[in-house]
């Protein structure tokens, strides 16, 4: 059905509009919009609409006075490929200088007010953003699909920015800073995030000078709709998102390998927390000693609310209950003082990353110091995580992968 509706709040330019039935969910083709990208008014802002129109490439912009959302596939479409993302030598020494702390899904109610409320060049009037808008992506956000990226200093608020995540994208929605790079220093955890769980854009919608100097580029919306064909429901990470990804590499070449292999990620999954990504089995030969049975390795990503070392001692104690007896005299998997005497083991437990931290202590090392070095730690991390970028190297895992020396076979077992 048409009818002649005004394009946008304080306009006064009419034109033909998709008009949406408000009791049956559904939209046109996001190729009928208009040359900015107006596709239809009308419909409600209720989860199933919210989820229908991002699942086709569109988004709600704007709402009128009678409360009707307006609906926009913009052409082109900004996007964001993480293995793209330009970390400026300037961001990754804010990033590590300590001097803000980025949390997930901590207070996202209050990073939608605050992209709301302030000012932005060139905006008169109020937000777009407004209580009807923020009350509806509050409700996706309790079910799990909407996430904010938050970034403290202090202990205050002080930029951040929230969008959705369906599938295997996250599309943003708007950011915020009241501090200089507060706003690119969450950006900067999202694409993180992004790259530890496997999504393979960020849809960042409108092309602007701050996205394309991190690494977005506008796309044609033809090709932006080509990469939504390939969504697949199922890959959809719903809940609560953790503040840390611990990367792991679990392993042993004792006793029941694959059931021990499987016992190591149900403990993991009790006491650390939610395992989002894990690699196939592998079998490889004993690195650096010689044994009658090989070994069974896998990656895992971890999400936690824990800090590295909690989550360290928590491995060591997984390993131990699994059979595991260590050396007084050897500190941790990832020490520079560990002892390097290789021997059979029914369980292994590595810290390979976490997040993008550099940890030196003589207790924990990270990114895990040997890691570039191993291949039955680089096979299985590209299977999952290949953009992933070395916090001390800058090259992926894909790349350290290409450049190992290690010559040793390493076999899909499952």
């Amino acid at each position: 059905m048409y009818e002649l509706r005004p394009r946008g709040r304080g306009s006064f330019l009419d034109c033909m509009a998709y008009l949406l039935d408000d009791e049956q969910v559904g939209f046109p083709d996001p190729r009928l919009s208009e040359e900015d990208g107006f596709l239809a008014v009308g419909g409600g802002m209720g989860p199933e609409w919210l989820l229908n129109a991002y699942y086709m490439g569109i988004f709600p912009w704007y709402d009128d006075d009678e409360g009707s959302p307006y609906w926009y596939s913009l052409d082109p479409r900004m996007v964001l490929f993480p293995k793209n993302f330009r970390l400026s030598d300037s961001l990754s020494r804010r990033l590590h200088s300590g001097r803000f702390e980025v949390r997930i899904d901590t207070c996202f109610r209050q990073v939608m007010e605050s992209c709301a409320s302030v000012p932005r060049p060139g905006q008169s009037g109020n937000s777009w953003i407004s209580r009807q808008f923020i009350d509806a992506y509050c409700e996706l956000h309790q079910l799990g699909f909407a996430h904010s990226f938050e970034t403290f200093q202090d202990g205050r608020l002080v930029g951040g920015l929230y969008g959705v995540s369906l599938c295997d994208f996250f599309s943003g929605e708007s950011m915020f800073h009241t501090v200089t790079d507060a706003s690119k220093v969450a950006f900067a955890k999202l694409v993180e995030f992004a790259t530890l769980h496997g999504f393979r854009f960020i849809d960042a919608q409108q092309p602007t000078r701050h996205l394309e100097s991190l690494g977005a580029k506008p796309i044609p919306r033809e090709e932006f709709l080509t990469l939504l064909e390939a969504n697949d429901i199922q890959k959809s990470y719903r809940g609560r998102w953790k503040n840390n990804s611990v990367v792991l590499l679990i392993g042993g070449n004792q006793g029941d390998r694959l059931a021990l292999l499987m016992m190591a990620v149900r403990e993991i999954a009790r006491r650390i927390g939610t395992v989002s990504m894990a690699s196939s089995i592998y079998e490889t030969a004993p690195w650096g000693f010689e044994a009658k049975q090989n070994f069974l390795n896998q990656a895992l990503v971890v999400d936690t609310d824990l800090d590295a070392n909690t989550v360290l001692d928590i491995a060591l104690e997984i390993e131990k209950d699994l059979g595991r007896v260590r050396s007084e005299s050897s500190f941790s998997q990832n020490s520079k003082s560990e002892i390097r005497n290789y021997t059979s083991r029914p369980m292994d437990i590595d810290l390979i990353f976490f997040n993008n931290k550099v940890v030196d202590t003589p207790r924990l090392q990270l990114p895990h110091p040997r890691m570039h070095l191993r291949r039955f730690v680089l096979q299985p991390l590209a299977q999952i995580i290949p953009d992933f970028i070395h916090p001390k190297f800058h090259k992926t895992v894909s790349e350290l992968l290409a450049e190992c020396p290690d010559e040793g076979e390493v076999n899909v077992f499952f």
